[in-house]
This record gives structure tokens, sequence and C-alpha cells, in this order.
């Protein structure tokens, strides 16, 4: 895939080089200008973020969210272990909040955990269908860069995002329940 970009990157760059010479380094610094402002701003959301997790954590408020979420948690994955079922509580948690980039410690560490474990496959796939559909109830990323770009209300979308992505976490969970087998092991002997 970097070959492709790299590619397109160099030839569009010779093409702008004989339309408009003027133009290239004009438009690569302004594209440069405006990567760097957009980075900063989601950089303070992010440490905004992941400071609210930190605390949650320091807290044991994020025991609180997982205990809330056990039942669902068993629901869609079914019996898991107690880490694995913190880090995804987290991040599904973190995710609704629409803070996907922030999620992927998280995330990791919830894989890591089931794999440790025999018959998790069917965990893990669900797992990775909810982060891919996650519902979003405050699209923040989404919403900041509707601010970045100069949106007179950036909030307009919460409406639309959560309605679509509870459909495709909807759509997600169905076909992963239907086409993915789920095993018949003992792993209740982690609930």
């Amino acid at each position: 895939m970097n070959v492709i970009f790299g590619l397109v990157l160099i030839l569009s760059t010779a093409v702008m080089v004989f339309i408009n010479p003027d133009g290239v380094l004009s438009a690569m610094l302004l594209g440069g200008e405006k990567a760097l402002d957009l980075t900063m701003k989601m950089v303070v959301i992010y440490a905004v973020w992941l400071g609210v997790f930190a605390l949650l954590e320091q807290s044991k408020l994020s025991n609180f969210f997982a205990k809330a979420l056990k039942p669902v948690n068993k629901f869609l994955f079914g019996p898991l272990p107690e880490k694995a079922s913190d880090f995804i509580s987290l991040n599904i948690s973190a995710n609704m909040l629409g803070m996907s980039g922030a999620t992927t410690p998280m995330g990791i560490k919830a894989i890591e955990e089931l794999e440790k474990h025999p018959n998790t496959e069917y965990a893990i796939t669900m797992f990775f269908v909810i982060n891919a559909t996650s519902i979003q109830i405050i699209p923040s990323s989404v919403m900041a860069l509707r601010s970045s770009m100069g949106s007179l209300s950036p909030a307009d979308i919460i409406i639309p995002t959560i309605l679509a992505t509870l459909i495709s976490s909807i759509v997600g969970i169905i076909l992963v329940k239907v086409f993915v087998k789920k095993p018949k092991s003992k792993l209740n002997r982690y609930v």
C-alpha cells in the first residue's frame, strides 16, 4: 500500500510541476500547515480523553464500567477471562465516546488476554467487528475535525452518527452470530 501511495504522490507532484510549477511549493506548504494544525488539535483531544481514562482506572471507576458491561459482554462474546472482559469494557466505552484511536492500547491488551486462552476465536472475531462498527454516542473525533474545518455546528452529526453506528453494529453482531461458530468448550471457568 505504501508503494501505491508513494507512486501517486510522485506522479501527482510531477504533473503539478509541469502544469503549475509555482503552485507546487505553496500547495505542499499549505498542506503541511493544515496537517500540523489538525494534528495538534487531535493530540489535545486525545490527551484529554486519555487523561479521563487514566483517572477512571486510578479511581477504580473502570471496574464499575466493567461490571456494568459484564452482561453485555457475556451476551456478545460468551464467557471471557476477567482481564479481557475489563479491557473490552473500557474499549467499548471509549469507542462510544468517539475516541477510536485512543482505544487501541486497550484493544491490543484485550486481544493479548484472549489469545492466552483456548477457543477464544469467536470472542476475538466479535471484538474486531464491534470495534469496526462501534456505536458512537459522542463522535468527538469527527466533531473536532468539523470544528477545525470551520463548521458552525460541528455537533449536528450526533443523531445521524448514533443511528448509523447502531445499525452497523447490529448488522455486524448478527452476521458474526450467524456465520461464526461459538465454541462449545469449558470457557465457563473464566466467568
